[in-house]
């Protein structure tokens, strides 16, 4: 299990980017950006229906100003977050 990473990232738990995309984890799992680690996304986006979508998924952290959810908004695959949260 990983633990829980404390880096220099200005960002906190809880912070959304533009997209809707909440960092719920920061890990020391390593990333597949150069120097990253995975960090762990929930979609807080909302259908026209109401219905949240809450699709979690890893990130890099250098991603996460960006990301968009994999199933709702046509983002990138997600990392692997199999036993990490």
């Amino acid at each position: 299990m990983s633990k829980q990473h404390t880096g220099t990232s200005k960002r906190q738990l809880g912070d959304m980017n533009r997209n809707d995309q909440v960092l719920i984890a920061r890990t020391e799992e390593p990333g597949t950006d150069h120097m990253q680690k995975v960090w762990v996304l929930v979609c807080a986006r909302r259908s026209e229906g109401g219905d949240l979508c809450g699709h979690r998924y890893g990130a890099n952290g250098s991603d996460f100003h960006q990301r968009k959810c994999p199933r709702c908004q046509d983002g990138m695959p997600g990392l692997s977050i199999e036993g990490l949260v």
